[in-house]
């Protein structure tokens, strides 16, 4: 699966295979009405709703989880919802009764707890992906490199002996900042 930025269409030319999947981060969104604009706007394509429980690091959410858990009811091309933090296998397990079926539930690990109960979480879920978070396992291993190059190996092997695929990062894209237009009215993105 290719997982691309919906803001790399807004901010740049490039072209993108008919298969890429359009992230959208709830982090960066303002409200509701903002994230269904974006979705309105990205019909055509594939969605993949990022929603950051427990995020500790800037920009916090402003919209709720049953926010986005609604917005998702709304969208038909929303086929993929991640959630970060994703330790607890009962606790994933009340979101994904909450979606619809067609929607694929992946959780998001970046926790050593998360690492060690992936396993139980696929199970729980049923998944046939999870998100990797890297830089955020990075910090919560306190930065001890040896360690989180375990665990990095720990998920691809889990990943491995339980039939799913681990989705990592594989590049960043930088460009100059613009203004971008979303249903006719220019914004400014940061």
């Amino acid at each position: 699966m290719l997982i691309i930025s919906h803001n790399l269409l807004f901010k740049t030319d490039m072209d993108f295979p008919k298969h890429a999947v359009m992230r959208v981060n709830i982090a960066w969104q303002k409200n509701t009405k903002e994230v269904e604009q974006v979705l309105t706007y990205l019909k055509k394509h594939d969605i993949y709703l990022d929603y950051p429980q427990g995020r500790s690091k800037p920009p916090k959410p402003s919209i709720t989880l049953d926010d986005a858990i609604r917005i998702a009811h709304k969208f038909p091309n929303v086929k993929y919802f991640a959630v970060s933090n994703v330790e607890d296998p009962k606790a994933i397990f009340e979101i994904r009764k909450r979606l619809p079926p067609h929607i694929e539930l992946v959780p998001k690990i970046e926790t050593v707890k998360g690492v060690e109960n992936l396993e139980a979480i696929v199970k729980k879920i049923n998944t046939k992906f999870i998100m990797l978070d890297k830089e955020d396992l990075y910090v919560d291993v306190d930065k001890d490199h040896n360690l989180y190059q375990n665990l990095v190996e720990t998920v691809r092997k889990k990943c491995k002996s339980c039939k799913i695929d681990g989705l990592e990062l594989q590049g960043v894209v930088f460009s100059p900042h613009k203004a971008i237009k979303v249903n006719g009215k220019a914004k400014n993105k940061k």
